[in-house]
């Protein structure tokens, strides 16, 4: 295979976790204070946390494209019905 292809999912796959841990700080700093001091002051909380949503999504379907193979493969390896 391709040495580009694996160098490319391991970006994929580490900006991918980087982005997971933005949307899970920024989650829960919106969920518990919403409208706290922060959030009123600078309003970087909410826009980061919608950026960094769309930026995963966008990760997501290049995470898919590169590893469609894979995926096809587990996905018939569910439903064989072998014993």
């Amino acid at each position: 295979m391709k040495r580009w292809i694996h160098k490319a999912r391991g970006i994929v796959s580490l900006l991918l976790v980087v982005i997971f841990i933005i949307e899970t700080i920024t989650g829960i700093g919106l969920y518990f204070a919403p409208s706290g001091r922060i959030t009123r002051e600078t309003g970087m909380m909410e826009t980061l946390h919608t950026y960094a949503g769309f930026a995963m999504v966008a990760i997501i379907i290049i995470h898919l494209l590169l590893n469609y193979k894979m995926l096809l493969n587990e996905i018939k390896i569910l439903l064989s019905h072998r014993k």
